[in-house]
C-alpha cells in the first residue's frame, strides 16, 4: 500500500500543492491528471526521491520496490538489445517489449545513447517495464508511442500484476487502464475510484454539491451580517448581535469550487470548395513514402495514422508545399483554403512574443490579439512571453489562434493535441466536430479519432492500406466513432475492384474470423516464452493483419 499524508511543496513563495492526501492499494492502476502546471510530475518526482517536500509523510515507496521511467537515462551498453538484458533480463523477453513499442530488429544493435529524444524515452520506459517492479510509476507514458505501441502497452499494464501511477493526459488510457483517477486542482488532490468517464461523472457531482454547500453558507453569512449591522448599536438587540458576531468569527468558510475550465475554441464556418479537397497521385519521397495515392472529398474528417517513421508527417510537409517529393503530384481543389498546424510549430516566429505574432499575421490591433488569444487562456504574462520560451502547451493554444484567425475551410493538423491538459484537448474536439469543412489530421490521439473522424487511412511503409471507412483504426483493434450515425461516408479507390456477384455479408464474416484468428494469435504473443514460437507468431501475426487488409479494401467496394 502507497499513503501520501498532508503532503506540501512549494517552490519560493508559490505552493504547488498543500495537504495532499491519499491511499493506493497494492495492485490498483491510478491515473494522475490535472491541468499545466497543477504539480503532476513534481508530485511523482516527490514519489520516486528525485525531489524533496515540505511537509507530510509517505508510507510504502521503498526504493527499491518502485519502477521510474527517467527522463534522462544513462546507458552503460554498446547495444540496445545488451543494454535490456544486463539485468538477467531473458533476450525473448527484452524482444518482445522492444517490438511491442516499436523498435525494429536492426535497432536492436544500435548503441542506446544514439537514439533520437522519443526512442531514448521508449528505451526508459522498456526498461522499466523489463524490471517489473511493485510499483511502476510513469509519467506520461504514451508520449512519443505509436497508436500499435499505445495498443501494445495498455495490454500490458492492464494485466500488470504491481501498482501501476501514471500522469497522463491520454484519455483513452485513462478509460481503459485505471482503477482509480487522482485529480490535482488548485493546490489539492482529490481520488476518484472508476476509469475517465466515472471520473468526468463524480467530478461534476461533487463541484455541484460543494457549490450548492458554499451558496448555502454565503446566504447564511449574509443573513447573520445584516442582522450584526443592523444590531449592534441598539441596547435591547446589541447581546444578540453580538453571538451571532461569535458564529460568525467561529465559523470555518468553505471555499469556493473552482468553476470548470473551459477553453473556448470555435472555427469559423467555412467558406465553400470544390468537393474534391485533395487528390493525391502516386506520392514517393526518398525512401519513405513509395506510390502514396488518396482523395478527400469535402466535408470529410480524416484521420493519418501509422507507425512511427512510415511518413506521415513527411505526407503533411509535401501537402502544403513545405517538402517536395521526387514524383507523383498533389492536387488541391477550387477555393481550398488550408490552415496548417504542424507537430513542431514551425510556422511560429521564435523571436516573437504571442501579441506580436498574431499583430505581423493578421494586422490586429494590441487589443485584439489579447482578445484571440484569451480565447485559448493564454493572458497577460504568457502572451507577452517570447514563444521560445513557451512550453509545448502553450506553443499550441497560439498556433490554435493563428489557425482561426485564417479562415481556412480545409485544416490539416499534425498531433493537435500533444503538450495539452485534458480541457484544451476537450476543446479541440468540440470545435472540429462542430467544423463544417474539411479535416486531415495526423494524431496518435485515439480518444480524439473516435469522437471527430468519419474516416481513416492507414500508412504502411510501402503502401496505403484502407482500414475501414467507418471505422478508427487503434492498434490492431477497429474501433467505431459515436458520430457516424447520421455520416455520409465517401467510397475509396481500391487497387483491385471485386465481381459484382460477392456477397457484402459473407465478405463481413470473413473480416470478423480474421480478426478473431488475430486476437487469439495476439493473446499467444502475450503469453509466449520460447524465442522460436515468437518470431513464428510476429511472422503470423503479419500474415494475418494483411488478410484482414484484403478483405476490407474488397468490403469497402461490394
Amino acid at each position: 500500500m502507497v499513503q501520501i499524508e498532508n503532503l506540501t511543496k512549494s517552490y519560493g513563495e508559490r505552493t504547488i500543492f498543500s495537504d495532499v492526501n491519499f491511499k493506493i492499494m497494492d495492485g490498483e492502476k491510478v491515473g494522475i491528471v490535472g491541468k499545466n502546471g497543477a504539480g503532476k510530475s513534481t508530485l511523482i518526482k516527490i514519489m520516486v526521491g528525485l525531489e524533496e517536500y515540505d511537509g507530510g509523510k509517505i508510507f510504502g515507496l521503498r526504493a527499491e520496490d518502485i519502477g521510474y521511467a527517467e527522463q534522462i537515462p544513462h546507458f552503460t551498453k554498446n547495444n540496445l538489445l545488451d543494454e535490456m538484458t544486463s539485468n538477467g533480463v531473458q533476450e525473448f523477453q527484452a524482444k518482445k517489449i522492444l517490438f511491442g513499442l516499436g523498435f525494429t530488429e536492426s535497432e536492436l544493435k544500435k548503441n542506446p545513447n544514439e537514439f533520437s529524444g522519443g526512442e531514448t524515452a521508449k528505451i526508459s520506459l522498456a526498461k522499466s517495464l523489463l524490471s517489473e517492479p511493485r510499483i511502476l510509476i510513469l509519467d506520461e507514458p504514451t508520449n512519443h508511442l505509436d497508436i500499435y505501441a499505445i495498443d501494445f502497452l495498455e495490454e500490458l499494464l492492464k494485466n500488470y500484476r504491481g501498482t501501476v501511477i501514471a500522469v497522463t493526459h491520454d484519455r483513452h488510457f485513462l478509460q481503459n487502464c485505471v482503477d482509480k483517477i487522482l485529480d490535482m486542482e488548485n493546490g489539492h488532490a482529490i481520488l476518484y475510484p472508476g476509469n475517465y468517464e466515472k471520473f468526468v461523472q463524480l467530478k461534476e457531482e461533487r463541484r455541484e454539491y460543494e457549490l450548492k454547500a458554499y451558496e448555502k453558507q454565503q446566504e447564511e453569512i449574509s443573513k447573520l451580517e445584516d442582522f450584526v449591522r443592523r444590531n449592534k448599536t441598539r441596547a435591547s438587540t446589541a447581546k444578540r448581535a453580538r453571538s451571532r458576531q461569535n458564529i460568525l468569527d467561529r465559523m470555518e468558510r468553505l471555499e469556493k469550487p473552482p468553476t470548470n475550465e473551459t477553453v473556448k475554441l470555435n472555427l469559423r464556418d467555412a467558406s465553400e470548395s470544390a468537393n474534391r479537397v485533395l487528390i493525391i497521385e502516386k506520392i514517393n519521397f526518398k525512401n519513405v513514402i513509395k506510390n502514396f495515392s488518396a482523395e478527400i472529398l469535402k466535408g470529410e474528417k480524416i484521420g493519418l495514422i501509422g507507425k512511427n517513421g512510415v511518413g506521415k508527417s513527411t505526407l503533411l510537409k509535401i501537402i502544403v508545399g513545405e517538402l517536395k517529393s521526387d514524383s507523383g503530384e498533389i492536387k488541391i481543389g477550387n477555393r481550398v483554403k488550408i490552415g496548417y498546424l504542424s507537430q513542431g510549430h514551425e510556422e511560429l516566429n521564435e523571436n516573437f512574443s504571442a501579441i506580436e505574432e498574431l499583430i505581423e499575421e493578421f494586422n490586429l490591433t494590441t487589443e485584439k490579439a489579447r482578445s484571440e488569444l484569451a480565447k485559448l487562456n493564454i493572458f497577460a504574462e504568457v502572451a507577452d512571453k517570447k514563444i521560445s520560451a513557451m512550453s509545448g502547451g502553450e506553443k499550441t493554444r497560439v498556433a490554435l489562434a493563428k489557425l482561426i484567425l485564417t479562415g481556412a475551410n480545409f485544416l490539416i493538423l499534425d498531433e493537435p493535441t500533444n503538450h495539452l491538459d485534458l480541457p484544451a484537448r476537450e476543446a479541440i474536439e468540440n470545435a472540429l466536430k462542430n467544423f463544417d469543412g474539411t479535416v486531415l489530421i495526423v494524431t496518435h490521439d485515439r480518444y480524439l479519432l473516435e469522437e471527430v473522424t468519419t474516416r481513416t487511412i492507414t500508412m504502411r511503409n510501402e503502401e496505403l492500406g484502407i482500414r475501414n471507412e467507418e471505422s478508427v483504426v487503434e492498434g490492431e483493434k477497429v474501433y467505431k466513432p459515436k458520430n457516424l450515425s447520421d455520416k455520409k461516408i465517401s467510397s475509396a479507390k481500391i487497387k483491385n475492384p471485386p465481381k459484382k456477384e460477392i456477397q457484402p455479408e459473407r465478405i463481413e464474416a470473413q473480416i470478423k474470423m480474421a480478426e478473431m484468428e488475430l486476437k487469439m494469435i495476439e493473446h499467444e504473443i502475450n503469453s509466449a516464452t520460447d524465442p522460436a514460437k515468437l518470431t513464428e507468431l510476429a511472422a503470423a501475426h503479419e500474415k494475418k493483419l494483411q488478410e484482414i487488409d484484403e478483405l476490407l479494401e474488397i468490403w469497402v467496394d461490394v
